[in-house]
């Protein structure tokens, strides 16, 4: 090599972009790189030609595509009228006086149990339980089943 091309060769200088933002590299590094990168354009550019889906496109925060087609299992309907139950039970529980409200979050939200909370605040357990059957009665009423 002559002196001239010595001087261009320490002159150059690579670079690649990762997060929006370019960082210098080695020669190796860079070219290994933009093969990668090449060959997945590549790939992505047959699969649009033979019709194939990158399932990576259309996933969503909720679930993977991968989970939503192989869920074959899911019925709509019932999704709905869950969902709709859900509401139902929870508006019906809001109209409870505030102690009931108390005892059904702790007994059904937080997962204590009667014998739990009844150390816990003292009360005999059949008297929560009792209370629990009562706030049970009033949703029951609101909800009419």
């Amino acid at each position: 090599m002559n002196e001239k091309e010595e001087r261009e060769k320490a002159l150059e200088r690579y670079f690649i972009p990762v997060d929006g933002k370019y960082y210098e590299t080695t020669r190796e590094v860079y070219e290994v790189y933009y093969q990668m990168d090449r060959r997945e354009r590549y790939l992505e550019e047959r699969d649009l030609k033979k019709g194939i889906i990158n399932f990576g496109d259309i996933d969503n925060d909720d679930y993977s595509a991968e989970e939503i087609i192989s869920d074959k299992d899911t019925d709509i309907e019932e999704e709905v009228i869950n969902k709709i139950l859900i509401k139902t039970v929870l508006e019906a529980i809001m109209t409870l006086d505030e102690e009931e409200k108390w005892l059904i979050q702790e007994l059904f939200f937080y997962g204590k149990s009667e014998v739990v909370l009844s150390q816990e605040t003292g009360v005999a357990r059949t008297t929560l339980q009792s209370k629990k059957y009562k706030a049970f009665e009033k949703i029951k009423k609101i909800m009419k089943i």
